[in-house]
């Protein structure tokens, strides 16, 4: 998540003004809590359930004990531990990020907000029925939930806990919201006196809710079983779900745009977010439209064993010390194991997201999702580049990011949330280790999809040592000989092994160079991980030192030369840009025929909201045809691009009044046609919208004086976009708009060599 999606709404345009935003600011929107958690009192009224569970129905509560007594009985693990981590997976909110989500519908939901885009949890579930929430959203209903009948005691239409299925501490867990990883919690602000559902529908900071809405990890990571898939998706059973596979049908981007018109740019801009994927840098923002695919978790303890070690500063081996110290977690565990020297200290990690840049330990990347999905977000706040409760301090930053000062300033309470969520991770990873893989075998109808011609499948074995094994297997030949065709034969002896798939992450887990992989690049481009940025002390110094190298950054022909990188002004592959060194991590192909779309922002393959086997094998076949040969991709009809012609909100009317020369210069003037690519105007950081506004007015004056302005910009506005436009290209912090590129291995293949390695993948 994990995550939101305000970024649009504080940074499209308006912020060099600072006028809009800062005025919510100083109105007091922002958060005024410590770094230890806040106990008020909590309103003393009851919680209104639901109807009865019914006999033979089953709840989390079974669901929780036949997980955790599975991996007892398979594994060896302490069920005890198992379904404490799945508690914490499922309704942990980091103790505080239910006041983010406040913060956030306070400030989106201000009149001051032109946009319509309201960030503001309540809302979405108020206004999305429990029967569409699936498929307008790809939301994930919670089965221990009903619909509600008719409003609750303050008019709220929530869904209600079935009486019964309440076995937690609802002021540590909350109550659930009806949504899976949504918790509702009382609100310790809230008085009845005052309480009007007008008015906070109307503008949400006038009035105090009687519940605040936190988010948790199962939030985007639980989805539909494929083993066991739901008759109805709008109300699955337990059976019919599992919390670790990644929700590929979550609509993201669309969660909180329901309000907003197809014709403004946000709602383009949040439409065109690929299904099942997370824009985890919307907070902090990079200034790069970069969400990428929501992990699936599958055998933890083989990837574990991957780990490799890579430099880290001495404060941050400190740092280590001290967070296994609290957590109870021994110095040498496979989550991060401490190696090296006192001066020169090394951590040996898996890598965590899709970047690699993850690459302090597990628990350090566990209890970093929390604060980006809220926790200790007034300290988080300032760290972020463009701060939307303090404006001023943002532009005298010229938009440069801060560390979260974990290693000297945000653990010092021994209370806090980020110490108390550090306690807790040990038995979530005990939990996330208890995945395995979901045979198709075992899915149900799931064999009728299987080949069973050997021969066949002896082929796509080959093909699969010879062209995929060295990245995508954990499982490496021993004494590997140093001749290619020695090779080749030690590789298919592998791979030909009855127990090959067995505990097999297929994935080396390693970081690979984009420019090797040649896919889109934008994801691999950002910044919050490096020195001095949000998350730079989470991330390893091996890390930061590769990604300070320069590289040029290249598309690739049918034939692998590469090439420039495909303008859309011109329809060329003309744009020559350089970047970072950027990588992307291996992913694991377990269970790969569940879980199409691919690549790392799910561009590849048709998308269709139904989670039913046949259906995934349909999806699955689908993209690996497109991944194999790749012709028969999107290719540049995969650039994110406006589907009518939109326009800006009003958001500078007193920079208009301001600067004279403007008279006459609206949003709306500034148009943006159909057709044009999102991430023209996405990937623009702030600190550059004065030169965009220049390079459209003189778009606009043609060489005329500037005091003719008024005059021209109604009939030449199309000549203002334009400039503007050549110069957001110019400006662009990552000009790579084919998003489906890329990962063209084996597409030299033959037909059949092709056909074979799609049968044999499909028993990963």
């Amino acid at each position: 998540m994990k995550r939101a999606l305000l970024k649009i709404f504080i940074y499209i345009l308006p912020q060099m003004t600072s006028l809009n935003l800062s005025a919510a600011t100083q109105r007091n929107v922002g958060p005024k809590s410590s770094e230890g958690p806040v106990e008020p009192a909590l309103p003393s009224f009851d919680y209104e359930f639901g109807r009865p569970i019914e006999v033979g129905e089953h709840t989390y509560s079974w669901y929780r004990k036949n997980h955790a007594d599975e991996a007892s009985k398979r594994l060896g693990f302490d069920a005890a531990a198992v379904a404490d981590g799945m508690d914490t997976w499922h309704w942990w909110v980091g103790v505080d990020n239910p006041g983010f989500w406040r913060d956030m519908a306070k400030l989106s939901g201000s009149h001051l907000n032109k946009t319509n885009l309201k960030i503001d949890v309540m809302r979405m579930l108020l206004i999305t029925p429990r029967n569409e929430r699936f498929k307008k959203l790809g939301l994930i209903n919670d089965p221990d939930c009903v619909a509600a009948i008719k409003p609750n005691q303050f008019g709220l239409t929530l869904d209600k806990m079935k009486d019964g299925t309440l076995t937690w501490d609802p002021e540590k867990f909350g109550y659930s919201s009806g949504v899976i990883g949504l918790q509702i919690f009382k609100n310790e602000k809230f008085d009845s006196k005052k309480w009007s559902l007008a008015k906070y529908m109307d503008e949400p900071s006038s009035v105090e809710p009687p519940y605040k809405v936190g988010m948790s990890c199962a939030f985007c990571h639980i989805g539909f079983n494929p083993l066991k898939t739901p008759v109805n998706p709008e109300e699955p059973k337990w059976e019919n779900l599992t919390s670790a596979i990644g929700n590929q049908y979550l609509r993201e981007g669309l969660v909180f745009g329901q309000e907003i018109p197809s014709s403004s740019f946000i709602y383009q801009y949040l439409a065109t977010q690929e299904p099942g994927t997370s824009e985890t840098s919307r907070f902090p923002m990079d200034f790069i439209n970069n969400p990428t695919v929501i992990n699936s978790i599958f055998r933890l303890a083989d990837r574990l064993k991957l780990a490799r070690p890579e430099r880290i500063t001495v404060e941050q081996k400190n740092l280590i010390v001290s967070m296994y110290k609290n957590a109870g977690v021994p110095l040498d565990s496979p989550i991060g194991a401490l190696g090296g020297t006192d001066k020169e200290p090394t951590l040996a990690v898996p890598h965590i997201l899709t970047d690699g840049s993850d690459s302090m330990g597990v628990l350090t990347a566990s209890v970093r999702v929390y604060v980006n999905e809220g926790m200790m977000h007034d300290q988080w706040y300032q760290s972020w580049p463009l701060n939307p409760f303090h404006i001023t301090d943002s532009l005298k930053r010229d938009f440069a990011p801060r560390d979260f000062d974990v290693i000297s300033k945000h653990r010092k309470n021994p209370n806090s949330p980020w110490m108390q969520t550090e306690r807790r991770m040990p038995n979530m990873a005990t939990f996330l280790e208890s995945y395995d893989s979901f045979p198709l075998s075992d899915a149900e109808g799931g064999k009728s999809f299987l080949s069973t011609d050997k021969k066949l499948l002896d082929r796509g074995k080959v093909v699969f040592a010879d062209n995929c094994a060295r990245c995508h297997s954990s499982k490496q030949p021993e004494n590997l000989p140093s001749d290619p065709a020695g090779q080749v034969e030690a590789w298919r002896k592998l791979v030909s092994k009855g127990d090959f798939l067995e505990h097999n992450y297929l994935s080396d887990d390693q970081r690979h160079m984009a420019t090797e992989l040649g896919t889109n690049i934008q994801r691999a481009e950002g910044t919050n991980a490096l020195a001095g940025s949000t998350w730079g002390q989470m991330s390893s110094q091996t890390y930061k030192d590769l990604k300070a190298q320069p590289m040029v950054i290249s598309d690739y022909d049918a034939s692998g030369k590469a090439i420039p990188l495909y303008n859309p002004l011109t329809g060329q592959h003309d744009i020559m840009w350089k970047g970072s060194s950027a990588f992307y991590r291996t992913p694991t192909l377990v269970g790969i025929w569940a879980t199409a779309p691919f690549l790392h922002n799910n561009s590849l393959g048709d998308y269709v909201a139904d989670p039913s086997v046949a259906n995934r094998v349909a999806r699955y076949q689908d993209a690996m045809t497109k991944m194999l040969w790749p012709e028969k991709r999107l290719g540049i009809n995969s650039i994110k691009v406006t589907t009518e012609d939109t326009s800006l909100p009003e958001l500078f009317p007193e920079m208009v009044r301001t600067m004279k020369f403007l008279n006459g210069l609206t949003l709306k003037l500034i148009y943006i046609p159909k057709g044009t690519p999102v991430n023209l105007i996405m990937n623009l950081n702030p600190k550059h919208f004065p030169v965009l506004i220049e390079a459209y007015i003189q778009g606009v004056l043609s060489g005329e004086p500037r005091h003719k302005f008024k005059g021209f910009v109604n009939s030449r506005r199309s000549a203002g976009m334009a400039s503007m436009m050549k110069k957001m290209l110019e400006l662009n912090t990552v000009p790579d708009f084919i998003e489906d590129r890329g990962h063209i291995f084996g597409s030299k293949l033959s037909d059949d060599d092709k056909k074979a390695l799609i049968e044999y993948a499909k028993y990963f």
